[in-house]
């Protein structure tokens, strides 16, 4: 599994760019480019949506999350069984059935690169950056975990 951001403003960067959100799996792929209507999203608030709601879905050890992208209609949705297994779906698109380990490593690996490239564009006090920042700061533990 690969997560994918990007951000399409023009400078000056801002923690509230528009970009956009790519997804590719073993079932499929969807990303957020070249949709209509355009489905471009805040970027730096969408990571930390993606990073908080999958935290509170591995941290239940079962159940759903639905992922909706700030100020977008991107969406995906993810379900997690007991045995250890997420599901990813996009709006009637199967993307990904993986284990919670591949999620959570393609997740973080993703929203980390974003993170060093972006954040240092970024004022320390821009509320954006400060919300990935804590997000970030939230989902390593998951990535520390054995197994």
């Amino acid at each position: 599994m690969r997560f994918a951001f990007s951000v399409d403003d023009l400078p000056p960067p801002s923690g509230f760019d528009l970009g956009h959100m790519a997804v590719t799996g073993n079932l499929g792929s969807y990303s957020s480019r070249g949709r209509t209507p355009d489905q471009a999203m805040m970027i730096h608030v969408s990571v930390s949506l993606l990073l908080d709601g999958l935290r509170s879905l591995v941290e239940a050890g079962r159940g759903g999350h639905a992922f909706g992208a700030a100020d977008s209609s991107f969406s995906l949705k993810f379900s997690l069984t007991k045995d250890g297994t997420i599901t990813t779906r996009a709006p009637g698109t199967p993307v990904d059935r993986s284990d919670v380990r591949a999620v959570v490593t393609a997740v973080w690996a993703a929203a980390k690169e974003f993170a060093d490239v972006q954040l240092p564009l970024l004022p320390a006090d821009d509320a954006g950056r400060q919300d990935l920042e804590m997000s970030l700061a939230g989902f390593a533990p998951l990535v520390a975990r054995p197994g």
